[in-house]
Formats: structure tokens, sequence, C-alpha cells
């Protein structure tokens, strides 16, 4: 298939659809949180949620106990650089996470091309806030990375019994 984005002329290879509305990810929908190549996509992620501060605090913490528990290495953790990492570990848990996936392309050259990374969700906006708390929640926990499922919007707060309480 070839569509056109922006005078681009794109080849599509495996072309991917939005879970939700179905339309082709090449063409963007609301849906879609962001569509990026792999090597960009942890740091678009802390970018989009505004969580550089939070991501850079997560990282010490955990290289602090590393370092404590001789687990330590100078390699970097996949979760840093890895799509697929990152979001096993920060995205999937999120209630409002809708899908990874990858779709190729080749560019306007031709000898242009690679795999992007679609990340979807039924409201990104809400999907950024909410990676940014959990980015803050596990910077401040004395073990962080112990997966949870993340439920509502911050702050978390359930109606039960005519109370109001927070999760």
């Amino acid at each position: 298939m070839i569509c056109l984005i922006a005078g681009y002329r794109k080849t599509m290879i495996t072309q991917k659809r939005c879970p939700f509305c179905q339309t082709p990810a090449v063409m963007g929908c609301p849906h879609l949180a962001i569509a990026v190549e792999g090597r960009d996509f942890v740091r678009r992620c802390v970018e989009l949620c505004q969580g550089q501060k939070q991501w850079r605090a997560l990282a010490e913490l955990r290289q602090r106990q590393r370092q404590a528990t001789g687990e330590w290495t100078p390699e970097r953790d996949d979760y840093t650089w890895l799509e697929t990492a990152f979001c096993e570990e920060f995205l999937k848990p999120l209630s409002w996470f809708g899908g990874l996936e990858h779709e190729w392309r080749i560019g306007p050259k031709g000898n242009q091309a690679g795999f992007l990374v679609l990340l979807w969700s039924k409201d990104p906006r809400r999907l950024w806030w909410q990676l940014r708390d959990e980015l803050e929640r596990q910077a401040q926990e004395p073990f962080p990375g112990k997966r949870r499922k993340v439920k509502g919007q911050s702050p978390r707060a359930s109606r039960r019994d005519g109370d109001l309480r927070l999760l």
C-alpha cells in the first residue's frame, strides 16, 4: 500500500490499524499516542509525559539498589532504551494503555526504511498523565519495579459504601 503524508510517499509493508477505530496508523487518529522510531521511543515517552525529573530519580534509585545488592553492571537496563522492555515495565500496567505495535515504513528516498513503534491509547493525554504518576510513584518506592495494575485517574479514588477513599 502506498500512502501520501505531508508530501511524502510512504510505502507500507505491514500496515497497522488502530485497535479502537480501525483507522490506518499512517493516517493518524486520536488514539495514536506516539509513532516513533524504536531508538527514540523511551526518550519520547518520558518527554511526552513530562517525567524527565521522575525518570532520572528512578534510574538513580535503581542503580543505587543494584550497587547495594551487588547486582550493579555498567550496562544500561533494558527498560531504559528497549521499547518492549519499557512497555512491559511501565506502560502495560496502566489502565489507559491500549497496545504497542511495530510498523515497517519506507521513506521518500527509498533508502530510508525502518520500524516505527506505535503506542495506542483510548485517551493518550490520560496515558501520559498516568505514566508520569507511575514514574513518580516508583521513584519514591523503596523497591520500585514491582508490578501492579494501575487503575483510574490521578488522584486515584473510588466510591465504596457511600464514602470516598483513596486507593
